[in-house]
């Protein structure tokens, strides 16, 4: 008999719930909520998914986005790189190619050997490139942010200007796949610039 109610004892119910204690323990010094930064409210924000991708995360109670996730393309395009680093990308850029081409100017007066100045011909024009890439990658993304857009539209819009230009006018395909590298280039040497 005591066999028997040393095993019904062994099988009851805890006083407190188990999974109270975990859940207290688990949450301990971590916030679910953020503040709103457009109505200051606190709130969980709500991800908004495009054909099971996440796109943004938004404000439950004014709908403004709190924050986006970019797509497979633009972080290729990006890395890991931010505003900051990718406005000193473009300046770095643009300086070598000033540099490079006050070199060249100054390559008769220097009476630089044939060699280097044609290094240096190469480097001016491999920068001059980047940089347009740079500035127009900062103005695709700087036009999206002011009118609130996701940036995918317009490189979606201008990758389709680009190969229905070439398709109609095949002495464009050339400049096309010129277009395409610049943007290739401008990437890799803005991840060179970021790992430096």
């Amino acid at each position: 008999m005591s066999s028997q109610s040393s095993l019904s004892d062994r099988f009851k119910r805890p006083s407190q719930s188990i999974q109270a204690q975990s859940n207290h323990s688990m949450f301990k010094g971590h916030h679910a909520t953020v503040d709103c930064p457009e109505c200051h409210r606190i709130m969980v924000p709500r991800v908004i998914t495009y054909y099971g991708q996440p796109t943004k995360s938004i404000c439950p109670f004014c709908g403004a986005t709190f924050a986006r996730f970019p797509s497979g393309f633009k972080r290729f395009l990006t890395g890991s790189e931010n505003r900051k680093l990718s406005l000193t990308v473009l300046r770095i850029t643009t300086l070598i190619t000033l540099g490079c081409m006050a070199l060249l100017s100054l390559s008769d007066w220097l009476k630089l050997p044939d060699p280097i100045g044609l290094y240096v011909f190469y480097a001016a024009v491999i920068f001059g490139i980047t940089c347009l890439a740079e500035l127009l990658y900062q103005s695709i993304e700087f036009t999206a942010v002011k009118l609130s857009h996701e940036s995918n539209y317009y490189w979606a819009s201008l990758t389709a200007l680009v190969a229905i230009a070439a398709i109609q006018n095949s002495s464009l395909l050339g400049y096309a796949g010129g277009f395409f590298m610049a943007l290739l280039l401008r990437a890799t040497i803005s991840r060179l610039i970021q790992a430096l």
